[in-house]
């Protein structure tokens, strides 16, 4: 075997993973050792070399030092038999992305701990993952699809992966695990948590499995993995996922798993949390197969835009829900619910008039994912506006081929494609599928809002689901729009800012364009302490605005960098920005809501 690592969880309480990387020679002087810059799925540049410590290697039998060409990269002098490299790698982020240790919880994805040689790269690699060495390590398990060559009982030992981009889309979790296995169309399936919390484990396995299910069976047996791992981290607080080839790795919340005898209402946490294994199981097809042309292959040493994560990320945004109600975990009203809060989501934030998706798609790397607080007026969510994009395609193809198509089959005929080809989409490619399944109207249409700011036609599209799309003012801080009922919402003045709690009042995180606070002269950061003369918390501040509704103005105070500053807030009625979902024509709901037998490419 010409490439092997050894990765050991060696020093916990450093939270320093210790890596060694053999290669066999011969290789040119000249070659260079490199770390990814960036990880599959998550597309911002993290410089993963930024947590490697310590950097020592040995070519031929000889202790050299590497030379750095830029800071992801070393020159390597000319190798007769083997080089060998040393890493010490710190883990410490709590995220999907990158690596921890400590003496509950080992994670890594390879792209934090293994260094590649550009011209090995599709050589075939083997992995020695080692046990801790600590006390609490003696229950400690590894969860990870790369295939096992030699393992023990516990799951440590050699793995093999085909080729180094395989190995870095398999991500390995280790600790005293939770587990929860089933079957879905007959593939095993795992669910993994570290963190620890009492959950309905049956609850959990019945809901994923019929999920995965209807994934399954969206896209046509058989599945396109032997096996899939969902690998969950319970926090106190935080969220997030990535997809990998035959897994995802999951953060979320331990209240967010169904508490044992809670009955069959599903609380919104767990929803939430159902949504977020769905979007991530979707990505099985939509993204880790069937993905941009410009990922064929990755380039993992620089930026890789792409106009697609509309396409990618929207399009799996809107079927990760669909499938809850579709496969029945939901109901038409609870997912109707969830879409409300995605439009109000939408429609508050000034960023869609000044970004369109495909400009958010390919400013990813330095806008949608660096966002700071003035992001809800600068940019637009390729995510959450891409999935309305998908609903309106999909109420175009249905219109334009008298029901008997819709984005169901564009998305059919694309993993068809990919079965036949391999062969990833270019980045027009989407309009022109679109053309050949629904025609050149449709297409234009597709076309005319992928590059352009501003609002979508809801309105039109919902009323062809049988959906009536109504507005109304927000009812207060904590309004996110979860409506789908005409409610009577007083017309009540509104800060025109997010806000956290502060010492003495509240902080102001974001201000929204042309809102009240701005036109105040107030900033992100400002602490508000005061207005009218009284005191503002969180729990105060609707109140205090609803009692001043009848002025112009109210004085109010804030703080700027520990100065006191005395302004006059503009008593403004909240905008109607709230989404209001109303069903008009139960059999048209049907008709979309409740398609749970279709199947795709056999």
């Amino acid at each position: 075997m010409s490439i092997y690592y050894t990765v050991s969880p060696a020093r916990p309480d450093a939270h320093i993973y210790e890596v060694l990387f053999r290669l066999e020679g011969p290789l040119e002087a000249g070659e260079h050792l490199s770390m990814a810059r960036w990880i599959p799925g998550s597309y911002m540049l993290r410089n993963f070399s930024r947590s490697v410590v310590r950097l020592e290697a040995n070519v031929d039998g000889c202790e050299v030092t590497l030379d750095k060409r830029d800071t992801s990269t070393w020159v390597l002098p000319a190798v007769t038999s083997f080089l060998q490299v040393r890493l010490d790698v710190y883990a410490h982020e709590a995220s999907v992305r990158a690596a921890w240790l400590d003496r509950q919880r080992g994670f890594f994805n390879g792209t934090s701990v293994f260094p590649y040689v550009r011209s090995k790269m599709n050589d075939e690699v083997r992995v020695r993952i080692e046990a801790p060495p600590h006390p609490e390590g003696a229950e400690w398990e590894v969860a990870t699809t790369l295939t096992g060559v030699d393992l023990d009982a516990a799951g440590f030992g050699e793995y093999r992966a085909s080729d180094w981009d395989e190995l870095i889309d398999h991500p390995v979790e280790m600790g005293a695990l939770e587990k929860v296995a089933f079957s879905a169309c007959g593939v095993p399936h795992e669910m993994v948590l570290s963190g620890g919390s009492l959950f309905d484990q049956a609850r959990l396995a019945d809901d994923l499995r019929r999920i995965c299910e209807w994934h399954i069976r969206f896209f046509g047996e058989p599945a396109p993995v032997s096996r899939y791992l969902f690998q969950t981290a319970l926090v106190e607080s935080g969220y997030g996922g990535l997809e990998h080839r035959a897994s995802t790795a999951l953060m979320a919340t331990r209240d967010s798993l169904p508490l044992p005898g809670a009955g069959e209402e599903l609380a919104d946490g767990y929803v939430t949390f159902l949504g977020l294994c769905s979007h991530e199981y979707f990505h099985t097809w939509n993204v880790k197969r069937v993905k941009p042309r410009r990922f064929q292959p990755y380039a993992l040493d620089r930026e890789s835009p792409t106009r697609l994560l509309w396409f990618f990320e929207g399009i799996t945004s809107y079927y990760d829900d669909l499938a809850l109600v579709r496969c029945g975990l939901i109901d038409q009203k609870r997912y109707l619910s969830l879409l409300a809060k995605t439009i109000t989501r939408v429609q508050r934030a000034a960023g869609r008039h000044m970004q369109s998706v495909t400009d958010s798609s390919l400013d990813a790397w330095t806008k949608f994912y660096l966002q700071d607080e003035n992001a809800p007026n600068a940019i637009v969510s390729y995510y959450a506006k891409g999935a309305l994009i998908a609903l309106c395609l999909d109420t175009w193809i249905r219109e334009a081929s008298d029901a008997r198509e819709s984005l169901d089959t564009l998305m059919h005929r694309l993993w068809k494609r990919w079965l036949d080809s391999g062969v990833g989409l270019a980045e027009h490619e989407p309009e022109q599928l679109v053309k050949e399944l629904a025609g050149e109207d449709v297409a234009q249409r597709l076309a005319s809002i992928l590059d352009a700011t501003g609002d979508l036609p809801l309105e039109a599209a919902l009323a062809c689901f049988g959906v009536e799309l109504q507005w109304r003012s927000r009812s207060g801080q904590l309004d996110t729009g979860a409506n789908i009922e005409k409610v009577s919402s007083p017309s009540i003045p509104w800060l025109g800012a997010t806000t956290a709690a502060a010492e003495g009042g509240i902080r102001l995180t974001q201000v929204m364009s042309a809102g009240p606070a701005e036109r105040a002269g107030l900033a992100p950061g400002d602490v508000l302490i005061a207005l009218g003369g009284f005191r503002v918390t969180e729990s105060s501040l609707d109140d205090l605005l609803a009692r001043h509704q009848r002025q112009q103005s109210v004085p109010a105070h804030a703080f700027r960098n520990g100065r006191l500053v005395e302004i006059e807030l503009p008593v403004v009625v909240s905008p109607a920005d709230t989404a209001v979902l109303i069903v008009s024509n139960v059999e048209r709901v049907d008709a979309w809501l409740g398609e749970t037998e279709t199947e795709g490419a056999a």
